[in-house]
């Protein structure tokens, strides 16, 4: 009988292991029709086989399921000894007793990471998250897969084969920053730095806060010699963390460098190689742009190269980077004041610029700037009183040059431009025949410099227009003793002294009387003044010593001269051609104008009639 059951089950181990093209009902009716014929109408037999075959049935299923959890459990036992490739078989052959178990894929695909064998892991993952719906842990794994081979590549300098496995990670998990931080590493090293940063800037657009983010894309801009960009950067970051070390070491780092360039910039600049200079110190400007003193520097080079604008805004520049803050204590208090003074300097340099250009009422706008900063500087009236002067505008310029006459009356400069001014002013009122207000303007010339000859001469003349001929003949002595060689002096002793010589003139009582009163006008000058006038033989010489100036003027005094002499030798030429007769009549063709009919006179006998009017004069009837 066992040998008989033995035949009868082993069939249907087969068949469940090794199935044929016969169905399973054509294989139990098959087996009931053997029976039968063997047993008969005995059902004892069939009953007894049909809870063999349930029980077979039930025993297989458990077995294989008590056979893979047996591999199952050995593959945890071996992975709880860290030995990972017997975990790996366990788990395989558990795989094997149940291919749809997604758990066996996820813990082989563990041990396989263990084992740095990233490929094989990530086929496992995959296969798990295809068998079912993915979770959201075997997704992460997935890209933690991919993330771990990206970054094993990258360390054996693969940047490239890395870069792709490190974007599948941020496909599959785009929160996680460090993935993409380890995209953008990659990026970096194959020198793709212009991607770099437009991720990071995405980045930056979510976490506007992070530092790091800030650090990094500062790293970049270095690499990319963008030292303003990284410098802001830098910045930003140390303005949300101020104990980073990454930032403060970059910040050191870029000071240290602009330093170098400064010093470079200054070698440039003694040598005369102020472009180079300029390109230099710009430099350092970019790697550390809160540095007052470096714009001082930059703005002093523009400055000499005649480039004005810019050094004006690298000056106002330093004073508004010392004004933000007190770090610099005395440091920046002396900052402060040099920036100053070359912006008063560049405003003045400017104007006088200006003035050479003939932009006259440019240098006045200046130098208004200029004089709101400083009101002391006697320079900055004396160039503003130039302008005006170039200007027409003689009571504006009479007032400045007033002004830095206050401020230093010992210099001869500024008393040579009250005393022509003042002499012209005269000459003005002359013609306009005000007799009085004229010689008052020539005696306060001439109180103002002494040494003027034609001052005197000019004072001479009106003098003698009105009938004051001792006063006059005194004024022309003085200014024949003056400059005795000049061609004025020869005229004026035929005008004055007709037949008299020049040695019968300067020994005459009247030239006695004429050195006393010219004696008391340099007596009223300050004791300065006086000790610088070159005396020889008992006479005065006009000779000045020329006075030193803290600020570039627009003109010297022989400038001045010159140019008040032209602007007279216009307006008498103008005049000149103004009263000649027939200088301003045309020979042109004229158009002719048809002559008006003469109104008839009404015979004595014939009736009245009244004129009608109509739109011209050809209309009267």
């Amino acid at each position: 009988m066992e040998e008989i059951m033995s035949e009868m089950n082993t069939p249907v181990l087969e068949e469940s292991l090794f199935p044929t093209a016969v169905s399973e009902e054509q294989l139990q009716e098959a087996r009931i029709k053997s029976q039968r014929k063997l047993f008969g109408s005995s059902r004892v037999f069939l009953d007894v086989h049909s809870k063999t075959n349930q029980y077979t049935k039930f025993t297989y299923e458990n077995i294989v399921q008590e056979k893979m959890t047996e591999h199952y459990e050995r593959g945890l036992q071996f992975w709880s000894q860290k030995e990972w490739g017997k975990a790996v078989t366990a788990f395989s052959k558990a795989i094997n007793l149940c291919p749809e178990k997604v758990e066996l894929y996820v813990k082989r695909a563990e041990a396989f990471l263990q084992l740095c064998e990233f490929k094989s892991a990530a086929l496992n993952l995959k296969k798990a998250c295809s068998i079912a719906h993915p979770l959201k842990e075997h997704i992460e794994l997935l890209a933690l897969t991919y993330y771990l081979q990206g970054q094993s590549l990258f360390e054996q300098d693969c940047p490239l084969d890395a870069l792709e496995y490190l974007t599948r990670a941020v496909e599959l998990q785009p929160e996680n920053g460090h993935y993409h931080m380890r995209s953008i590493c990659c990026l970096a090293a194959l020198g793709r730095y212009g991607e770099c940063i437009r991720l990071l800037n995405k980045k930056l657009e979510e976490e506007q806060g992070n530092p790091d983010l800030y650090v990094v894309r500062a790293r970049l801009y270095d690499q990319l010699n963008k030292a303003t960009q990284c410098y802001r950067d830098v910045h930003t970051a140390l303005s949300l963390d101020p104990q980073n070390h990454e930032a403060i070491g970059l910040r050191n780092k870029m000071k240290a460098k602009a330093e170098e360039s400064k010093d470079k910039a200054v070698n440039l600049a003694v040598q005369g190689q102020l472009q180079d200079a300029l390109k230099k110190i710009g430099f350092a400007i970019e790697n550390n742009p809160l540095s007052a003193k470096y714009h001082i520097f930059r703005g002093t080079v523009y400055k000499k190269l005649n480039d004005f604008s810019p050094a004006v805004d690298d000056f106002v520049r330093a004073m508004q980077l010392c004004n933000a803050e007190d770090r610099y204590g005395s440091e920046g208090t002396q900052l402060h004041a040099e920036a100053e003074h070359q912006l008063l300097l560049t405003y003045n340099d400017f104007s006088v610029h200006c003035y050479m250009k003939g932009f006259y009422q440019e240098g006045v706008l200046l130098l208004n700037k200029a004089l709101k900063g400083d009101r002391n500087k006697k320079e900055l009236y004396m160039n503003r009183g130039d302008c005006f002067f170039q200007l027409g505008e003689l009571v504006f310029a009479l007032a400045d040059y007033q002004q830095a006459f206050d401020l230093d009356e010992e210099d001869w400069g500024i008393r040579t431009r009250v005393a022509k001014l003042l002499d012209e002013i005269g000459r003005q009122a002359q013609h306009q025949r005000q007799y009085q207000q004229a010689e008052r303007h020539f005696s306060e010339a001439i109180t103002k410099h002494p040494l003027l000859p034609q001052l005197y001469l000019h004072r001479a003349r009106l003098r003698r227009s009105a009938q004051n001929i001792m006063d006059a003949q005194e004024d022309a002595v003085i200014s024949i003793l003056l400059n005795p060689k000049s061609d004025e002096a020869s005229a004026t002793m035929m005008n004055f002294f007709s037949g008299k010589t020049l040695e019968e003139i300067i020994t005459s009582k009247l030239a006695s009387r004429a050195r006393c009163v010219l004696g008391r006008c340099l007596e009223k000058l300050p004791v300065k003044c006086r000790d610088g006038i070159p005396r020889t033989g008992g006479q005065v010489s006009g000779a000045r010593p020329e006075t030193r100036r803290d600020l570039v003027v627009c003109m010297t005094d022989q400038q001045l001269s010159d140019m008040v002499g032209r602007r007279r030798r216009l307006k008498t030429d103008i005049q000149a051609a103004l009263d000649r007769p027939g200088y301003l009549t045309s020979t042109a063709p004229r158009v002719t104008t048809p002559p008006l009919p003469q109104e008839e006179t009404p015979a004595a006998n014939a009736p009245y009639h009244w004129k009608t009017f109509g739109l011209g004069l050809t209309s009267i009837r």
